[in-house]
């Protein structure tokens, strides 16, 4: 049996690496390490801590992005150290105009879910503290908006949707 330390990084293939890195490097705050021109490919990190976490690989203009509900990687997550710095990320979404997919407080988290210019799916997302949650049957499993967030979308509403109702 493999058993990990961690998860190490993830790796995106994206249609346009220089629009791509804009965004994670410009919204998500990520640092780039490293860019290669030749391989078509560039690394970001969160804070510097590791070579990467963030792999981009250009595939081309032509390339379909992420389709609905195919099988595939659902979304990254990049987790924040408080509500407050949820709470920014949010504004720094609205004021960017990049459409949130839906927000949730979780019971063990709170979240807000969008996507990168290819579609990806990207979570931001604050641990609650325990006694937030405590009272919750399945902390994993709330649905509610997040109380900052109340003009779009909660989890809900997505599950509805996905479910045809």
């Amino acid at each position: 049996m493999i058993r990990p330390d961690r998860i190490g990084h993830v790796a995106l293939q994206v249609q346009d690496l220089q629009r791509s890195c804009a965004f994670y490097r410009d919204v998500l705050g990520l640092q780039l390490m490293k860019e290669i021109p030749e391989w078509r490919a560039a690394f970001f990190s969160s804070g510097g801590r590791d070579h990467h976490e963030i792999a981009l690989l250009e595939v081309g203009p032509r390339a379909a992005s992420p389709q609905g509900h195919a099988v595939k990687m659902l979304h990254v997550a990049f987790r924040v150290r408080s509500e407050a710095e949820l709470r920014a990320a949010y504004q720094e979404l609205k004021a960017r105009g990049i459409p949130i997919t839906f927000t949730v407080d979780h019971g063990i988290s709170k979240s807000i879910y969008f996507q990168d210019p290819d579609g990806h799916g990207i979570e931001v997302y604050c641990d609650n503290p325990p006694e937030a949650y405590a009272h919750m049957p399945n902390p994993y499993a709330g649905v509610e908006k997040l109380d900052f967030a109340q003009s779009d979308p909660g989890l809900a509403d997505a599950l509805a949707l996905r479910s045809g109702a």
